[in-house]
């Protein structure tokens, strides 16, 4: 974590924080489990401005001039340059993974069933 970020409290962002914001950028919360900005912000352990503040580094990546910023970090262009070209299928594979997608929906399709899922044991 940077000096800045101990001082100033901040969130420090990871990889994978930064590709679920590309995916954000790009698609939206379309077919996530975390329906909103607000949701996705809560999950990675920051706040709305901040994921909005991300989104519009991604938004300069990738050659957009409305709603950008141009202060993008390495990370970011890191994350940019390996996941921005993907199709959305591709980048909500990582995302589930990510995020434990998969889980909370076998959870969900196992209540509907009227199954208690802690009752189920993985198998990997």
């Amino acid at each position: 974590m940077s000096t800045r970020s101990k001082t100033l409290g901040l969130h420090q962002w990871s990889k994978e924080d930064t590709i679920l914001s590309l995916y954000v950028t790009r698609f939206g919360c379309k077919g996530l489990h975390l329906k909103t900005e607000s949701d996705v912000a809560k999950f990675i352990g920051t706040s709305v401005g901040s994921l909005k503040m991300q989104c519009a580094n991604i938004r300069s990546l990738m050659g957009l001039n409305e709603g950008s910023l141009s202060d993008y970090s390495s990370l970011q262009e890191e994350v940019f340059n390996q996941y921005g070209k993907v199709s959305q299928y591709e980048l909500m594979k990582v995302v589930k993974h990510i995020t434990g997608q998969d889980e909370v929906e076998r959870n969900e399709l196992l209540k509907k069933l009227g199954k208690d899922p802690s009752k189920f044991k993985k198998v990997n």
